[in-house]
């Protein structure tokens, strides 16, 4: 029996759907924070961003679903 399979039956999100959730409410929390220091963490993209390939999977592309290419961009600075 496949995980895809057992996640159907069970009505179990994926680890990808669970961590998107998780980092978006994350972000939401930290945007929203009282504390200056902490709502500055939830920026939208680094500064000094350098180029890299899309196709790796880092938790800050979780916000946007344009990321979903294989090119390799530069993000627009904030």
């Amino acid at each position: 029996v496949s995980n895809r399979t057992i996640h159907q039956d069970l009505n179990i999100p994926s680890i990808s759907t669970l961590s998107s959730h998780h980092y978006n409410n994350f972000h939401i929390n930290t945007f929203n924070h009282p504390n200056p220091l902490i709502s500055k963490l939830s920026s939208g993209t680094i500064p000094g961003n350098p180029l890299r390939c899309l196709k790796r999977k880092w938790p800050r592309d979780l916000l946007n679903n344009f990321y979903s290419s294989t090119l390799c961009i530069k993000l627009p600075q904030p």
